[in-house]
């Protein structure tokens, strides 16, 4: 309970001091209340959930970013370069927004985990169709976890500016997934895998 305390005590003094200076201006956690925003989630449970997921959607969001940003440059069709070019500036503000908020409600800081930039190796050689399909079908399955996870954070978390950004990203990743699997028909009359909302 101490340490419980002693965390909340910090993250209000943190989050207290940011405010002041005016460094959270333009991020989406300064619209709410200073004291909301501050505190950590009221049930431990509900703490653990969200620090976990904070850490690991930071970690799935670094991976899409690195993906779409050799997809800008490797895109044969304008379309998907468009939307790798969104990928990485919605995916990019979001990161530093969890960032920011691990650190006011939790006092933890935490810089992508790189371990997983391995596997994106085999597309430095592929151009062309191959580099588009292989990417497609990539970032399909990429943006599938992604919407697991949102899904549980819907039910886990506590914090509503963390529950909204949730919200945000099944939405947009459910609408990118019927997208890329159209294009997958469209331009290379191959199948976009499972429907949308399939395991």
């Amino acid at each position: 309970m101490e340490h419980t305390n002693q965390t909340r005590r910090l993250a209000s003094a943190l989050a207290g001091a940011l405010l002041a200076t005016g460094a959270l201006t333009g991020v989406a956690v300064a619209a709410a209340p200073p004291a909301q925003a501050s505190a950590p989630a009221a049930s431990d449970q509900a703490a653990r959930f969200e620090v976990d997921f904070l850490t690991g959607m930071i970690d799935h969001h670094h991976m899409a970013v690195m993906m779409a940003e050799m997809c800008v440059e490797k895109a044969v069709y304008d379309e998907l370069a468009a939307t790798c070019e969104s990928i990485v500036a919605t995916q990019s503000a979001e990161i530093a927004t969890m960032q920011q908020w691990l650190e006011d409600w939790y006092g933890i800081s935490h810089e992508p985990d790189m371990t997983g930039m391995q596997s994106m190796h085999r597309f430095h050689d592929l151009d062309g169709e191959e580099f588009e399909v292989a990417f497609l079908r990539s970032m399909i399955r990429h943006h599938r976890g992604a919407i697991r996870e949102a899904e549980k954070c819907l039910a886990n978390a506590e914090h509503d500016e963390l529950l909204t950004l949730c919200s945000d990203i099944r939405d947009a990743q459910l609408a990118e997934i019927a997208q890329m699997q159209d294009w997958l028909q469209e331009w290379y009359d191959l199948p976009g895998g499972r429907p949308v909302g399939t395991a």
